[in-house]
């Protein structure tokens, strides 16, 4: 998320207001360690719906969990608490992967802006997050791989989908390495001697294809809710204090604004998330994934681990616009500090 997200065209500052929180106004050294940490703690809280939701995805059609809530309490009761965690080191790197999207998101922003020309937020947004998504799917992919492994290593037959696709955890089985190093670093060489360096990013392109419309969709939503709680204030305020009380109440706008535009990514691209996870999992080419889907799935493709995903999505969106605002507004240098609305 940046820092443009509270933009409507308006000027930076309107009456020695900071609506928006630019990069030269921050200190960057308390930023980014709190940036981080930030990031960390709303991945910790919510990873475990993420194992969920994957399980569901990759099982074959109910034969493992009826639901989300049934998923979770047989996860817990069959392999303890901490299989819900299974992987979580392994998506760290994502984290400088969050800031490379961010980094690039801001930087597309304004050249579409100034060079361009192009002066809709909403759409200056979706196309800035469309740009930026495949740099962070170059560390999100890989880790994503090894990742979902790990979280269906101790029920492998349940989820591998075909003989082809066992194969990474037959070669786990076999390794003899149980004892002697991390499941982390187990499932990469496994990857690498099954798949070799091309493994690691198996189904890249339908991870492409399922995040620049996912993102897209989020910002144009963000924006247009945005522009709706905005409206609805302005209606609900008196002439005299109305811009005052705008201001107050943005960071709330966002925070709403992030969970609904997360929940319509995560419905209007679920099939798209069914495609690459069980591309990258079960290694079957596009062609067989899909014509699997079709076939063992049908229309529960697009529902099937929604509600985590919607969850998830929901919550990670309002906590990461929470959090990130709440840190760049701690951040900023001295003389902007009286200027900040909270």
């Amino acid at each position: 998320m940046s820092s443009s997200d509270a933009d409507f065209g308006a000027e930076e500052i309107t009456n020695q207001r900071l609506l928006v929180i630019e990069w030269e106004h921050l200190n960057l050294w308390r930023f980014y360690p709190m940036a981080i940490a930030s990031s960390w703690s709303i991945r910790c809280l919510l990873y475990p719906m993420s194992v969920v939701k994957s399980r569901l995805q990759l099982q074959k059609q109910n034969n493992v969990y009826k639901g989300m809530r049934h998923a979770f309490v047989e996860i817990v009761r069959q392999e303890g608490f901490t299989a819900l965690y299974r992987g979580f080191w392994m998506t760290l790197p994502q984290i400088s992967a969050s800031f490379l999207y961010s980094s690039t998101y801001e930087r597309m922003r304004n050249l579409l802006q100034v060079q361009v020309g192009i002066t809709n937020p909403s759409l200056v947004s979706a196309l800035a997050g469309a740009i930026a998504t495949p740099c962070a799917q170059m560390v999100f992919v890989p880790t994503d791989i090894v990742a979902q492994h790990m979280m269906v290593y101790n029920q492998a037959k349940n989820f591998a989908g075909s003989s082809k696709s066992g194969s990474v955890h037959e070669f786990l089985q076999k390794d003899g390495l149980e004892k002697r190093r991390t499941l982390g670093l187990r499932v990469i060489r496994a990857v690498y001697n099954v798949d070799g360096a091309k493994g690691f990013y198996r189904g890249f392109l339908s991870a492409i294809f399922l995040y620049i419309p996912s993102t897209m969709v989020f910002w144009s939503t963000y924006y247009k809710a945005l522009h709706v709680f905005r409206d609805l204030r302005i209606y609900l305020t008196t002439a005299t204090n109305q811009e005052e009380r705008v201001d107050e109440k943005l960071f709330i706008d966002q925070a709403l604004a992030g969970s609904i535009g997360g929940i319509m990514a995560a419905v209007m691209t679920n099939p798209l998330e069914m495609l690459r996870i069980r591309l990258q999992v079960h290694r079957t080419g596009y062609a067989e994934t899909i014509r699997r889907l079709w076939k063992y799935e049908g229309s529960r493709v697009f529902t099937k681990g929604l509600a985590p995903r919607v969850l998830n999505n929901a919550l990670y969106s309002m906590l990461i616009m929470l959090g990130y605002e709440t840190v760049k507004k701690t951040c900023v240098l001295p003389e902007y500090k009286d200027k900040v609305v909270w």
